[in-house]
């Protein structure tokens, strides 16, 4: 049995946030899971429609019907 090192980090959420947490990690020498409940290209989360805006209302004034 191995035990988890404490450069191993599990990360759940493949959204915007979470790649990018995940990307800077491993950056700096983490060795990282990245675990998201949609397929392993984010087509599913958050970053892939409107790259995750996070006011959605400050396009809602000039939005159609």
């Amino acid at each position: 049995m191995t035990c988890a090192s404490s450069r191993d980090v599990v990360i759940l959420g493949g959204g915007l946030c979470g790649r990018l947490v995940a990307w800077q990690l491993a950056g700096i020498g983490y060795r990282v899971a990245l675990y998201d409940r949609g397929g392993r290209d984010g087509a599913q989360s958050a970053a892939w429609v409107a790259a995750a805006m996070l006011a959605p209302m400050t396009e809602a004034a000039i939005a159609g019907p």
